[in-house]
């Protein structure tokens, strides 16, 4: 099977490898597609994000090894859209993975997925150690943040499972998540599985939660693979995996960016 992989960084963002370096990585794997989709620029959090200077050089350059490498792998420019972040003009990029990676409090945004340590402490300091409570947050900022930037992709979900700190079983975070879902999906049908916390040794599942990939079958959504990459070597981490689960759980299709 030849896989897709749209979700990727370099660095022009918080990745190890260039933009080449992932493309040459592609083709070795003898990938369909690859698409580029650094985070975009925050001003309140520059510890990750491209640098607003650096934009019309990140398109240029995506454009220009497009082209280079047309023969041998179709390569996309996107972007990875965090709820909260403007995007002067969309027009320019192939397509948006939208998802959220902070919660608003009293002492502004905080980043959920830092850490674990941090993810501790914000529970600690903002939600009374109620790490459920924390993730109602989370959903209900995804929720409102998503219909506000309209991504082509629902990036990971359930990010904030990333650390095993939320009991996945608790009926009241199932709730919570299944309401922000079905709202998102409305917004965006498209959901991408991704194996990115594998890869980073944080789980051994990827997102969404089989739970949740039975509301987006029943919906009518559809599944992306993606690794959200950030090491050329790990395109297609557990995509085999995913495939099976999938199937378990009665898929029997998955979406891919090809021929434009």
């Amino acid at each position: 099977m030849r896989y897709s992989n749209l979700h990727t960084h370099t660095t022009y963002s918080d990745g190890k490898h260039t933009v080449r370096e992932n493309i040459e990585s592609a083709i070795e794997k003898q990938m369909l597609s690859i698409g580029i989709s650094d985070h975009s620029y925050t001003d309140f959090d520059l510890t990750y994000c491209i640098k607003k200077e650096d934009i019309p050089r990140y398109i240029d350059e995506i454009r220009a090894l497009r082209d280079e490498y047309a023969d041998r792998i179709e390569v996309y420019l996107g972007l990875e859209l965090d709820g909260y972040a403007t995007l002067e003009d969309r027009a320019l990029y192939d397509y948006v993975i939208g998802d959220c990676h902070y919660v608003p409090t009293i002492d502004g945004r905080q980043s959920i997925d830092h850490s674990e340590k941090g993810f501790l402490e914000i529970s600690e300091r903002y939600f009374g150690n109620d790490n459920i409570a924390f993730a109602k947050r989370y959903y209900e900022t995804y929720a409102e943040r998503i219909p506000l930037i309209r991504p082509d992709i629902l990036g990971h979900f359930d990010l904030i499972t990333k650390f095993g700190c939320v009991d996945q079983d608790d009926p009241r975070y199932r709730s919570y998540a299944l309401e922000a879902l079905i709202a998102s999906l409305e917004v965006c049908p498209i959901v991408e599985m991704n194996t990115g916390a594998i890869a980073r040794g944080y789980r051994k599942e990827p997102y969404p939660a089989p739970f949740l990939l039975d509301e987006i079958k029943a919906r009518g959504g559809k599944i992306l693979l993606s690794s959200d990459s950030h090491n050329a070597a790990n395109l297609t981490v557990a995509f085999d995996n995913c495939i099976e689960l999938l199937r378990t759980n009665g898929f029997r299709s998955i979406v891919a960016l090809g021929e434009g």
